[in-house]
């Protein structure tokens, strides 16, 4: 497949075709890392890592209860729609 490069302000930039996005589960904004190697040009798709929630972080999730047989899906009723009488 072949592109051209184009000018974009004071940089050149090179289209990339949308079946190759589209195959790569690219899009804009995504993070690529440019690198040269040979007279090559490698466009290197930035795998992110993924955020983990710390010890602590899963406290925020947690639905107050008098006793752990307490019926759980009334308490989030509650919480989501105020008490019922």
């Amino acid at each position: 497949m072949t592109t051209k490069i184009q000018k974009w302000g004071n940089s050149l930039a090179v289209r990339l075709p949308k079946k190759l996005i589209t195959r790569l589960g690219l899009r804009a904004g995504s993070e690529v890392m440019v690198d040269e190697r040979e007279q090559t040009v490698l466009i290197k798709q930035v795998v992110l890592p993924v955020k983990t929630m710390g010890k602590r972080g899963w406290k925020q999730f947690c639905i107050p209860t008098n006793n752990k047989k307490e019926n759980i899906s009334g308490k989030i009723d509650e919480i989501l729609y105020g008490k019922s009488y």
